[in-house]
């Protein structure tokens, strides 16, 4: 009879405490016009305060390109209007404002703990580089290595029909949402990078897309670049796992406060009156929405971020793909 509390069978020992370690989670302040309350923020600003719950140290990536982001919905009816000089890539400073105001919130709620904030581009490959030196740099004096990753920016171009779908559309999406994640994990596994993969003590966790699994009312370019995000994500946890390094997928559906559910009010003010009329209302397509749901409501973000707290701090869990849809599939 093997005694349960022995260690016989054990090659390292069990490790899943997260607290004191350093988090970056990619994308963790978005700002959308459809929810301009400051506590609304999407599945990445649920996901830094859950790891701040834990005592983790947290670095906030946002993108310094955000209109792509929140008008994922909407991208059609620009085309549809003739707004061809509309860039689909302005800047904004609300995610600069937005993701500072966060960090300082959590600084006065957590004094013992480090809260940094980064911008990068994720469409623009130099940037996304640059990230993983950046955060260390301003962690050094306390972090040698990141130890969870929460890669969550991504880009939605909703755009159903495959020959409406442009190559710049395609090159866009797979850029951000396949190639700089891939650009991001290998810095932050190199020994000269990140370091995780030395520090024998990983977690990286991949925000990925129901739409990968071929549902959803995404268009063919975003399915397939969430498709090789978890794709590579399912590979790497094979490759990582005996350096104690574990990979995981995690595939929302239909998560509420994320700026993915079309409105007039989400479109900058000189184009909103043309599109009035052309959109429900949010409550209403909320509704409608829902009433699609198996568990009958749309998803929380903190529902997601709960679930990446689950991940993180359970060390025997690698190479899963688990969706988050209410009863979708």
């Amino acid at each position: 009879m093997v005694d349960s509390a022995s260690s016989t069978f054990s090659v390292r020992p069990l490790d899943n405490n997260v607290s004191g370690r350093l988090a970056l989670v990619t994308g963790a302040r978005l700002f959308f016009p459809t929810a301009c309350n400051y506590d609304s923020g999407g599945i990445g600003s649920a996901c830094v305060r859950a790891l701040a719950h834990e005592g983790c140290h947290v670095a906030l990536h946002y993108n310094s390109n955000s209109v792509s982001i929140h008008l994922v919905f909407v991208f059609p009816f620009y085309r549809a209007i003739g707004c061809a000089n509309f860039s689909l890539n302005q800047p904004t400073n609300q995610n600069e404002e937005f993701t500072k105001r966060l960090a300082s919130e959590l600084r006065e709620g957590h004094p013992g703990q480090t809260f940094t904030t980064h911008r990068a581009d994720m469409s623009n490959r130099e940037e996304s580089q640059g990230l993983i030196n950046a955060v260390l740099e301003a962690h050094k004096k306390h972090q040698k290595s990141i130890a969870i990753l929460v890669l969550n920016a991504g880009l939605g171009r909703r755009i159903r029909d495959i020959t409406d779908i442009s190559l710049q559309d395609w090159d866009d999406v797979i850029q951000v949402n396949s190639t700089s994640p891939f650009i991001l994990l290998k810095s932050c596994l190199d020994q000269s990078g990140g370091r995780m993969r030395n520090a024998q003590w990983g977690r990286v966790i991949l925000i990925g897309s129901i739409s990968s699994k071929g549902g959803g009312i995404n268009g063919c370019h975003y399915a397939a670049s969430k498709g090789a995000l978890c794709s590579m994500g399912m590979n790497l946890a094979r490759v990582l796992a005996p350096d104690n390094n574990t990979v995981n997928c995690i595939s929302p559906a239909l998560i509420r406060d994320t700026g993915m559910v079309p409105a007039a009010q989400a479109l900058p003010q000189d184009l909103s009156s043309k599109l009035q009329g052309s959109l429900m209302s949010q409550s209403d397509l909320g509704t409608k929405l829902a009433s699609s749901i198996p568990l009958g409501r749309l998803g929380h973000p903190t529902e997601v971020a709960n679930l990446v707290i689950m991940l993180a701090k359970t060390g025997y869990m690698t190479g899963q793909d688990i969706v988050v849809g209410g009863g979708l599939l």
